[in-house]
């Protein structure tokens, strides 16, 4: 499950109070499953919701929300533009101050992985990227920049 360690990844990267306070914002998986495809190919997808919690959190849901919807733009593209999945994209707040809050963050996610027969014969899975918009991201891709994912000026 390589998404949930590309999102902790894709906030520490954009967010200084993630990188500096790694014991306090935590990501995971919870409950998912697979799916075998019937696609004619050895193939299956995980699908499981990505979980983060920032506790104590001192900024603004949108230094979190903002990286996040990039990272989604990026690596589940489908959440944004189908109304119906958007609304799967959930959070949680718990005001502890009038400076911070718990905030826990959901992201429904599927990866599709190949399984083919390695050189030694033992099976080996290759986790596919997801398909971009064929007919183009409208705002989303206006707002983030689809080569490397972050907010545009």
């Amino acid at each position: 499950m390589k998404k949930a360690e590309l999102l902790r990844e894709a906030l520490v990267a954009s967010n200084t109070w993630c990188k500096a306070n790694p014991e306090q914002f935590t990501v995971w998986v919870e409950k998912g499953h697979i799916e075998i495809m019937a696609t004619g190919e050895s193939s299956f997808m995980y699908i499981y919701p990505i979980q983060v919690l920032a506790m104590d959190f001192p900024g603004q849901v949108d230094d979190l929300m903002l990286p996040l919807l990039a990272w989604v733009w990026e690596n589940q593209p489908d959440l944004l533009l189908n109304p119906e999945e958007n609304q799967r994209i959930e959070f949680d707040a718990d005001i502890i101050s009038d400076d911070s809050a718990d905030i826990l963050l959901k992201v429904p996610v599927w990866e599709r992985v190949i399984v083919t027969a390695g050189e030694n014969g033992k099976p080996m899975a290759q986790h596919l990227a997801e398909d971009k918009p064929r007919l183009g991201g409208g705002d989303w891709q206006v707002v983030f920049d689809p080569e490397s994912g972050e907010m545009q000026p």
